[in-house]
């Protein structure tokens, strides 16, 4: 079974209240973009990856952060306040991002217009670079993760 059918393999913190329905889960491969800071440190800029089901891109992930489905056009974005926004170390946090629970706003009719939770969970790589770094540099660090979207049971 997959990740979002083992309840139990989901951290308590980042489960997703009752009276929702698991809209899809995904695999998310690509980068996480990190800039050089004027303090001489990483800091990210955004993802660039694309949401995979099998072998076939199904969404697109981008700076908000945002995924949009390429086959509709909906998007859905993760709010922007902290409190809306659950984080858990990665069982490998030196190497690996950490799991997530953000609380979403969808836009339009499609996939996302109605999702109002994503996990990312399962990741692996993504860290920034350890040390300082040079200011204006840039980087992408390799990463993938398992992205769950959810919708009101009743959408």
């Amino acid at each position: 079974p997959s990740l979002a059918a083992r309840r139990d393999h989901i951290p308590k913190e980042l489960r997703v209240p009752g009276g929702h329905r698991l809209v899809l889960s995904a695999l998310g491969q690509g980068v996480q973009i990190y800039d050089c800071s004027a303090a001489g440190a990483w800091a990210l800029r955004e993802p660039a990856a694309a949401i995979l089901k099998g072998d076939t891109t199904v969404a697109l992930h981008y700076a908000g952060p945002t995924w949009q489905s390429v086959k509709d056009g909906s998007k859905v974005v993760a709010r922007p306040e902290p409190e809306r926004r659950v984080v858990v170390p990665a069982p490998h946090p030196e190497r690996d991002i950490p799991w997530l629970r953000l609380e979403t706003t969808g836009t339009g009719p499609g996939l996302f217009g109605q999702v109002d939770f994503i996990q990312r969970l399962r990741t692996r790589g993504g860290v920034a670079p350890a040390g300082a770094c040079q200011a204006g540099a840039s980087t992408a660090v390799p990463y993938t993760a398992t992205y769950n979207f959810w919708m009101p049971a009743n959408a």
